[in-house]
């Protein structure tokens, strides 16, 4: 079963993420700060971690790049309502999303970069 690591700063959608993902199959964890996000890759060893750009206490692109910096297995995908511009992996991450109220786009983006 493939680990994921959701963060948003929106207590609702945490839920709603988690139950999505959860119902797909996966073990999620969710947090609403990028520096839990970042202490809980070393412990949960997550495959993938999905993360607002914008979060309370740190953007999600700077975690990006902190876990791409010493784990470069883990999956990132960005989830958002800003599209980053330019290159992603200088974003430290591996896929975008725009964030949307249908969580289909979300869950094929997982599903593809986790079979890659």
């Amino acid at each position: 079963m493939s680990r994921i690591l959701f963060a948003d700063g929106e207590p609702h959608i945490r839920q709603l993420c988690l139950e999505e993902l959860q119902d797909e199959g996966y073990e999620v964890k969710v947090t609403g700060q990028a520096a839990e996000v970042v202490r809980l890759v070393d412990s949960f060893q997550p495959d993938m971690v999905i993360m607002e750009v914008v979060l309370p206490d740190m953007s999600g692109l700077e975690a990006g790049r902190m876990i791409k910096g010493t784990n470069r297995k883990t999956q990132v995908l960005l989830y958002s309502h800003f599209s980053p511009p330019g290159d992603l992996s200088s974003w430290g991450a591996d896929d975008f999303v725009l964030k949307s109220p249908n969580l289909d786009g979300l869950k094929a983006a997982v599903r593809r970069l986790l079979s890659a």
